[in-house]
């Protein structure tokens, strides 16, 4: 008997014995399995997905601009082009490829006429996009992309001949075409960004035919008490010989941040057209207000531009422009 209880308490004992050892063991283990997913935690974090704000605004007098980024969206008004833009673009997955849209509509007549309630001349764009990303990516210091626009032009405006009968001296006329684009985009450092872009497409040269403004008087006589009542109606029309032609636009940009700022940019570039072989060109410069934190994304911005060089010597006049951009950008994730 006394055997038989020195034998349980010895397995007692080592049951005791294990049971801390045992529960020391777990301890240890989910110790080490907290630190795993601890430090699996932080790499996640790390890797979280980068929130981006939305399309660049650094472009010319008419809109048009060889940079293009491949994430967010942005709406824009521009004053010399009298327009507003919406645009936005998603990435497809963690592929290379993203796609998007852009649509613009203005007025031929200028922004007085887009903000009052008068007869305007409208026009609209709109674009379809597709691309690819990473091109030679090795790190956020070097990247590049590849942007591919179609999409289509109209418009609607008002053009006054005076040799025709008086009933027909003024004309509604339509533009139509369609529109494309190739871009190539390289972000050095991540605050510099260069760009260059060919295009082809139908144009006009309603810009360059003269303003006029007509006003149509009418009088009303009652016949009872012989009082009149006159009324008048004012009519923005291009005088000129109007024409299209098909053009192929090249565009050269170059966005960057100077040192030791955050919250302005510098945007210079450069168009050139050839137009039934003929070959013109002008260049400009825009000062940008950035988003805090992020040096690709302007709040708004003033614009210098001169639009063909060749007429520097006739004087400013339309050759040179002053241009205000204003966008709100909204960005998505990148996945």
């Amino acid at each position: 008997m006394k055997q038989l209880t020195i034998l349980i308490f010895l397995f007692f004992t080592y049951l005791h014995s294990y049971s801390q050892n045992e529960l020391k063991t777990i301890d240890s283990t989910l110790k080490r399995i907290d630190e795993s997913v601890g430090q699996l935690k932080e790499e996640l974090v790390k890797k979280e997905s980068e929130p981006f704000t939305g399309q660049s605004v650094f472009e010319d007098r008419k809109g048009n601009s060889a940079i293009f980024l491949p994430f967010g969206g942005t709406f824009r008004l521009n004053t010399a082009d009298a327009s507003l833009k919406l645009s936005f673009v998603n990435r497809v997955s963690t592929k290379k490829l993203f796609y998007g849209f852009d649509i613009s509509g203005k007025t031929n007549d200028g922004i007085t006429n887009l903000i009052s309630n008068g007869d305007i001349s409208a026009g609209t764009k709109a674009n379809g996009i597709v691309g690819l990303q990473e091109l030679f990516h090795k790190s956020d210091l070097l990247d590049g992309w590849l942007t591919l626009k179609v999409g289509y032009e109209g418009a609607n405006f008002k053009l006054f001949n005076p040799d025709s009968a008086f009933a027909n001296q003024i004309r509604k006329t339509s533009f139509n075409t369609f529109t494309s684009s190739l871009s190539l985009n390289i972000k050095i450092g991540g605050t510099k960004l260069l760009a260059a872009s060919v295009g082809y497409q139908k144009a006009n040269n309603y810009d360059d035919l003269d303003d006029l403004e007509l006003t149509d008087k009418k009088t009303i006589v009652d016949p009872v008490t012989n009082t009149t009542r006159s009324s008048e109606k004012k009519i923005k029309v291009k005088v000129g010989n109007y024409a299209t032609f098909v053009q192929i636009p090249l565009n050269l940009d170059f966005f960057w941040v100077p040192n030791n700022t955050n919250r302005i940019g510098l945007h210079h570039y450069w168009r050139g057209k050839i137009t039934n072989g003929d070959f013109t060109n002008g260049f400009g410069s825009g000062l940008h207000l950035l988003k805090k934190n992020n040096p690709l994304s302007s709040v708004a911005g003033i614009v210098f531009e001169v639009a063909d060089i060749l007429k520097l010597n006739d004087g400013f006049g339309k050759n040179f422009t002053i241009n205000f951009v204003v966008g709100f950008n909204f960005g998505v994730t990148k996945k």
